[in-house]
């Protein structure tokens, strides 16, 4: 068994068929094995096609370091329009120290999409700063765990939506999730600044809606905590959202601003999520999943 066929096997796992954006991926991948004479035949092309295929694989991808292992996944290729896969990983464990990284890989099913691209790019640089952070500290005592998981949210012939999922354990645990969108028609990547008009102030009308959320909350449950005009620490007060907050729409289509821990309240508040309702917002909306 060819490599090619190898991984179109592996599309074909959950009867999925693989599609031609994932061959082509493996095409190039095999052009760029280097070539040897055939009267220098390499010995472990004579251990057969899946020794050969696996070997292949561990000479292509980097390695950063011994405890390191990168795999392909033997995920189903999911998505109408874009393919999501997780195209490498990395695991260590050093005493007390672990790290599970599934990096992913958003590509396109025809043709090149500047989103997909921008994307990779980002989430392979973000991956990248949490791996040198925890090679810096896995030699130092204590104890560093670290996870990251990517979902698909948004899967539409209009949106398509990725999630990167990082909980981070040292003295507490912290959790950081990463939206990004992409807008299926145009492949171009999307923020929350992009679904509404220049002239809209979606900024100030998003932020009163989360604080009154956020006072409606606290007036319900006593242990649920905002910081907003009752906090005495100035740099903790929620004020109002950044231009290119968090976001995603939920299954009926409506807009959900999320928080990470410790970003709106202490740790006891958890990270919470807020569905939007002003209709203003939806008046205004520019794009829908």
């Amino acid at each position: 068994m060819n490599l090619d066929q190898r991984f179109k096997d592996l599309a074909q796992k959950e009867n999925k068929k693989a599609t031609p954006a994932f061959s082509r991926r493996i095409d190039d991948t095999l052009a760029s094995l280097p070539r040897k004479p055939r009267q220098h035949r390499p010995i472990w092309q004579k251990l057969g096609g899946a020794v050969a295929a696996l070997l292949a694989i561990a000479i292509l991808l980097p390695n950063l370091s011994p405890t390191i292992s990168y795999a392909m996944a033997e995920l189903p290729v999911i998505g109408s329009f874009f393919e999501a896969v997780t195209f490498r990983t990395y695991e260590a464990q050093t005493g007390k120290n672990h790290v599970s990284i599934e990096v992913p890989e958003i590509l396109p099913n025809d043709g090149q999409s500047s989103g997909a691209d921008a994307i990779n790019q980002e989430v392979t640089e973000y991956t990248n700063e949490l791996i040198n952070q925890f090679e810096a500290e896995m030699h130092a005592d204590g104890y560093f765990n670290l996870d990251v998981k990517w979902d698909v949210v948004t899967d539409t012939e209009n949106w398509f939506t990725l999630k990167v999922h990082t909980t981070l354990v040292m003295a507490s645990s912290t959790d950081e999730v990463r939206y990004y969108h992409i807008d299926v028609p145009t492949g171009e990547i999307k923020t929350l600044a992009d679904i509404f008009p220049d002239d809209f102030d979606y900024v100030t009308v998003i932020s009163e809606e989360l604080k009154t959320q956020m006072q409606e909350r606290m007036a319900e449950d006593p242990q649920e905590v905002y910081w907003l005009d009752n906090t005495k620490v100035e740099e903790w007060r929620f004020d109002q959202i950044a231009p290119d907050h968090n976001f995603y729409f939920n299954e009926e289509g409506q807009i959900v601003i999320p928080f990470n821990k410790y970003e709106v309240g202490p740790g006891s508040t958890g990270a919470p999520e807020f569905v939007l309702e002003t209709p203003a917002l939806y008046q205004n909306l520019l794009y829908h999943p």
